[in-house]
């Protein structure tokens, strides 16, 4: 059964309203479309969990096109002051763009919405409750003292396909060069690459860009001329991206997200910073051996000087940053903006006892008997009197989702949960564990947590192991 903006438990019957996501990103031909692709990616970690909108100021048809064709509906804003007024108070706010500044976030604050940044420039103080910066690896960030900071490209915002299609097989030729130098291209750097490459080496070329790249007749025309060395692509979906990247050797990029899609991929990456926003990517790929910097001076000897050795060694640095883990970590951090907690009271017993006796919950138990519940209002009493128990509900989206036990003891702290079956497959189990786990450490200091599973309950098992 498809629920539209609904969750359906068929274990339970209940049908839950989906938590809200809003996002506000702008592109078209003079700003590019990196804000959007971006957002695209993060939108499709989050899109089978929450309901998702749009909401952009001075769209073109190919941006609402292309977010259309993702299956998110579009807000076309007059202003962008009239976001607040469009959604609503509960909405978890995503920002990605250069105008969502400290004074944006604080009105969002004000206006009681949980808010995402994404954020490459640290330029200013960002009160967002969580930033991400996939590029940035250092000390210092202008913060919030509530706002969390997630850097590093554990949390690359990479589409999953992409992820799902890397691979580490070592490449045999130099020949092949793609030159991807944004979708827009304002400033005309392909048309000089292209001019370098077709005059100082004999490498076969490939130019990804768009239509709303200023020079793009001036190109399309020179592919034409050029038919035997060079091939214009362009508006790409993402299963031809991969294969025009995985179809080539060495890649000329901005240092920006097509990087980190070539990256997760496989190839050899010259790098070309074409604005401010981009120096982040740039100093980590090349900190890392990932990528080279390219002298737009001396574009064909770098390119002429290339090895195959060169080439595999740096594919075999980029699969060691990028472990295809970052649409859950990423889910993690956004449904923990919605996750709640209080200690367990006495209008509990009912709600804990039909969870504890669920029969998914007791075949995954140690103890797998069906409980009666005369004997677990005795249990429930004596755990409300245990002072060695920590007893914890939890809340998602205010709805709740699940319980954990932590009982101290002279030798051990053993720990237990237990999921709503409404919350079952909604990933949560881990992050209730580890806010669970938070909690105990810094009311009793930095103990060690023991998890009896069961042999043969696998369920559990992933629940702990992840």
């Amino acid at each position: 059964m498809k629920m539209i903006g609904k969750w359906l438990s068929l274990s339970s019957g209940t049908i839950m309203d989906k938590a809200k996501i809003a996002i506000r990103a702008d592109g078209n031909a003079k700003i590019g479309l990196g804000h959007i692709h971006r957002t695209l990616a993060l939108a499709s970690y989050l899109k089978n969990t929450f309901e998702i909108k749009y909401y952009s100021v001075g769209v073109d048809d190919l941006v609402r096109g292309l977010i259309k064709s993702n299956g998110f509906d579009l807000v076309n804003l007059k202003g962008s002051e009239a976001f607040i007024q469009e959604i609503s108070k509960t909405d978890i706010v995503v920002l990605d763009g250069y105008n969502f500044k400290t004074d944006y976030q604080k009105a969002l604050k004000v206006n009681g919405n949980k808010i995402i940044a994404i954020d490459d420039l640290n330029e200013w103080e960002n009160v967002a409750d969580v930033v991400i910066n996939h590029g940035y690896s250092g000390k210092e960030y202008k913060l919030g003292a509530s706002s969390k900071l997630y850097s590093g490209l554990q949390y690359a915002i990479i589409k999953p396909e992409v992820l799902k299609a890397a691979n580490t097989v070592e490449k045999t030729s130099t020949k092949r060069v793609l030159v991807c130098i944004g979708g827009t291209d304002p400033e005309g750097y392909s048309g000089k690459i292209i001019t370098s490459l077709l005059k100082e080496t004999n490498k076969q070329i490939s130019l990804l860009t768009y239509p709303l790249n200023p020079t793009f007749k001036s190109l399309e025309k020179l592919a034409s001329e050029k038919a035997d060395r060079l091939k214009l692509f362009h508006s790409l979906d993402t299963k031809a991206l991969i294969n025009l990247i995985q179809n080539n050797d060495i890649a000329i990029l901005q240092p920006s997200n097509i990087a980190l899609e070539a990256m997760a991929l496989g190839i050899h990456i010259s790098l070309i910073q074409t604005a401010e926003n981009q120096k982040y990517i740039l100093e980590t790929l090349i900190g890392n051996s990932c990528a080279v910097k390219l002298d737009a001076n001396q574009i064909g000897k770098s390119i002429n000087s290339i090895t195959t050795e060169q080439i595999n060694g740096q594919i075999k640095n980029q699969s060691k940053l990028l472990d295809g883990k970052s649409p859950d970590r990423i889910l993690d951090i956004v449904n923990s903006l919605l996750l709640e907690f209080r200690k367990v009271n006495e209008k509990d017993i009912k709600l804990i006892y039909d969870w504890n006796n669920d029969p998914v919950t007791r075949a995954n138990s140690h103890n797998q008997a069906k409980i009666e519940y005369a004997d677990h209002e005795k249990w429930f009493a004596g755990r409300m009197k245990d002072d060695k128990l920590d007893f914890l509900i939890f809340f998602y989206n205010d709805a709740p989702c699940g319980s954990v036990r932590i009982l101290r003891g002279e030798t051990e702290n053993v720990i237990g949960i237990a999921i709503a079956p409404e919350f079952r497959g909604k990933k949560l189990a881990g992050l209730i564990l580890n806010r669970a786990g938070d909690y105990f450490y810094e009311k009793h200091g930095r103990k060690e947590i023991t998890a009896y599973i069961a042999f043969n309950t696998k369920i559990s098992l992933k629940i702990y192991m992840t």
